[in-house]
């Protein structure tokens, strides 16, 4: 399955990366995609769109 992706406003102001179908926040290499400045969460959109930055499922274990 095709994950599609999209950015948001978080009660903060900031921004963040979410799975349109599950409405989640997109978690990268274990780091959830939120708390962004714009341009960060556009970068990383286009990262996610081009195959150069791969969702994973959960957070990184401390």
């Amino acid at each position: 399955m095709e994950h599609r992706h999209a950015i948001r406003r978080n009660k903060e102001g900031l921004w963040e990366v979410y799975d349109i179908d599950d409405d989640r926040v997109v978690f990268a290499e274990g780091v959830a995609l939120t708390d962004l400045l714009d341009e960060e969460a556009l970068d990383a959109l286009e990262l996610l769109k081009g195959g150069f930055l791969v969702p994973s499922s959960a957070p990184k274990a401390s």
